[in-house]
């Protein structure tokens, strides 16, 4: 083995290397934005869960006390910390419960503390919005605590009140009677984590296969011998973009198959309605692809857009963390990234079981950015030389 001759090669890579300032910045700077975006998304405060409390206890006189249990729990209410609570009526309470600005709610109804005096059990009425399972865990846990100290107000004798946790409480029985909007007891994170991994791989393998495709078709002249024909630049990025939609939708059913059926996910939607969905974003993806491959020179180039164009996504676009629990001035920029909305389509109708029409908006946007993404592929397609 020639030592020169090994080194001759390394100065030469290295040379090719200080040469490309895109892989520079790539090696450099990419790491440290992703880095910093990551650090600041966990180490940033997520806002307080709110659970709405709908007091109708008329109260109950034991042992010469007037009782209740709802004005109880009430207090017991404000001094936890996890998450905020706000007095509503019923109706207020449906509204926000559907509209998902609540994450729970409490109702008592008007002989709460006389049932709980004659029958000895606790059981506590709660709804959950239910679409992130963790959440609702999280809450029932902390509902579960809220019972069995709200319960001593009737274990107690003399000061009811201010009697603690005692042998006395156990004679009394604490359950929490749950009921969902969304899901159920049975979702677990895996279920609530499905729908945005559907649509993340299938935006980053997508895009990835066609950024590949389309850059061998200018390496190997194609697209130069197409543009000597009478065809137009936007009729050049259609032909593609339907070519390479077919193998993007294939692997878009493939991936959602494989999810429901084989992992098992519980899933409250119309497979149709979820592929439709995955349709929309295959299309973004692909024209994305195909507009930011007349950028690259070669296959690795190609490579250096996966970290700014998808991992930002993963990170930002609310498959981790809900876009609301991250920094105000974040959020713009998540709001600029198709992933978002289709993370949200995506959990709307295979979660909460909505239709097209509920996810409207959403799709909209998805409609809006492939159209966009499309006139600025025919304007760059082929200016770009090997």
């Amino acid at each position: 083995m020639s030592n020169n001759r090994t080194q001759i090669l390394a100065q030469r890579v290295i040379q090719q290397m200080l040469a490309d300032r895109r892989t520079l910045a790539l090696i450099v700077i990419v790491p440290m934005i992703l880095l910093s975006f990551l650090g600041i998304l966990i180490r940033h405060d997520q806002a307080k869960l709110v659970v709405a409390y709908i007091n109708n206890d008329e109260g109950f006189s034991l042992a010469g006390n007037e009782i209740n249990l709802g004005d109880r729990l009430e207090t017991l209410l404000a001094d936890i910390d996890e998450f905020n609570t706000e007095i509503m009526t019923a109706e207020e309470a449906r509204l926000k419960l559907d509209d998902g600005d609540i994450d729970a709610a409490i109702t008592v109804p008007e002989d709460f503390t006389a049932n709980v005096a004659s029958t000895r059990k606790l059981a506590l009425a709660v709804e959950f919005e239910g679409s992130n399972p963790m959440l609702s865990e999280r809450l029932e846990k902390l509902f579960e605590r809220l019972a069995l100290q709200s319960i001593n107000t009737l274990a107690a004798t003399g000061t009811p009140t201010t009697v603690p946790v005692g042998a006395d409480s156990m004679e009394f029985e604490t359950a929490i009677d749950a009921t969902y909007l969304h899901g159920g007891k049975d979702y677990d994170t895996l279920d609530y984590m499905a729908p945005a991994l559907v649509g993340f791989f299938v935006f980053f393998f997508t895009f990835l296969l066609t950024c590949i495709s389309f850059l061998r078709e200018r390496m190997n002249g194609t697209l130069e011998r197409l543009q000597a024909t009478p065809i137009r630049s936007y009729e050049i990025i259609l032909g593609y973009m339907l070519g390479f939609l077919v193998f993007g939708l294939a692997q878009g059913a493939i991936t959602l198959l494989f999810t429901v059926y084989a992992l098992k996910i519980h899933y409250a939607g119309n497979l149709l309605n979820m592929f439709i969905v995955e349709g929309l974003l295959v299309a973004v993806s692909v024209n994305l692809g195909v507009l930011l491959s007349t950028f690259a020179q070669n296959e690795f180039q190609v490579l250096q857009f996966l970290p700014l164009v998808v991992v930002s996504q993963g990170l930002l676009g609310g498959v981790i963390w809900q876009i609301e629990d991250m920094p105000k001035w974040i959020q713009p920029i998540s709001y600029l990234m198709p992933l978002t909305y289709g993370n949200q389509a995506l959990r709307g109708v295979m979660i909460k079981g909505e239709s097209l029409l509920n996810v409207g908006d959403s799709l909209l946007i998805i409609t809006l950015m492939a159209a966009i993404v499309i006139v600025l592929a025919s304007r760059t397609a082929g200016r770009t030389k090997i």
